[in-house]
């Protein structure tokens, strides 16, 4: 997730190391920017909880995450990154975990208890949606922190009826609350992106519904499988024209709605009724 302070490229040239555009990396040069983060972070962790950190880079953010008291589990893809983070580790008396590889293919009971560890990381642009599905998928009841894409971070809390409203909504909304905590311009990065970048809080609801959140969203990728088509003609060629109605019917949902006028919690009650296609 960046840089612990100086230029990120002379800590990487240091290193013999690069910024790799295919991964999307982009690393905060601004200390008291990542302080902040980190600070957000650790608000309101519950006693004893960990830090799982995705994509630490040269430590931005976990290095005052340390500096604040954290044990922190840190999972980097790039092999020189993660070395370069493990010699420091060892410094840390224990403080700090460096795992090398790929998140998304990761066992996650390796990395944190659900519903204790914090989830945090800049999330690259490209994975980003994957990302907030694996953590929603494995991580559910744990607060999230994440750094992502202003136009991404205001799907995440878009209103139903509105162009950024889709899966990623439905699927995060029954479950979390979701608030933008600040943008964070590209000056803040080296090497520069040609986004503005916004972090934003996800917290768990007291009251999440009973289903789990792959159930939902397995149910939502046929409903938004053509957004220019009614939820109907979505939902008939899987469940039948008769079933669809009926059940559409029986909740009082219009088969002519369009699949972005209709809340996360009407997607939940369909999702109960229709089942596993």
């Amino acid at each position: 997730m960046g840089s612990s302070g100086g230029r990120p490229f002379d800590q990487l040239r240091d290193r013999g190391l690069a910024a790799s555009k295919s991964r999307g990396q982009n690393f905060l040069r601004d200390p008291s920017l990542s302080l902040k983060i980190a600070r957000l972070i650790m608000a309101e962790k519950p006693e004893g909880a960990s830090v799982l950190e995705i994509g630490p880079g040269l430590g931005a953010i976990t290095r005052p995450l340390i500096g604040l008291g954290a044990n922190v589990t840190a999972v980097e893809l790039d092999r020189g990154l993660a070395n370069a983070l493990s010699a420091w580790a060892e410094a840390q008396g224990g403080a700090l975990r460096v795992v090398l590889g790929d998140v998304l293919g990761m066992d996650p009971a390796g990395l944190g208890e659900p519903g204790r560890a914090i989830v945090a990381g800049n999330l690259p642009y490209n994975i980003s949606s994957r990302l907030l599905f694996w953590f929603l998928e494995n991580f559910l009841g744990s607060k999230g922190v994440f750094m992502l894409q202003k136009e991404l971070a205001a799907r995440l809390a878009s209103a139903p009826g509105g162009r950024d409203y889709g899966r990623l909504t439905v699927g995060l909304a029954p479950w979390y609350s979701v608030s933008a905590a600040f943008d964070v311009g590209p000056g803040a990065f080296q090497p520069r992106p040609k986004v503005t970048s916004t972090v934003v809080v996800l917290r768990p609801r007291p009251d999440p519904p009973t289903m789990a959140p792959k159930e939902l969203s397995a149910f939502t990728l046929l409903c938004f499988h053509s957004r220019r088509k009614t939820i109907f003609n979505n939902l008939a060629p899987a469940y039948g024209k008769e079933r669809t109605q009926g059940i559409l019917a029986g909740l009082g949902i219009a088969p002519g709605a369009r699949p972005e006028t209709l809340s996360p919690s009407q997607y939940v009650a369909m999702a109960k009724a229709f089942g596993t296609p």
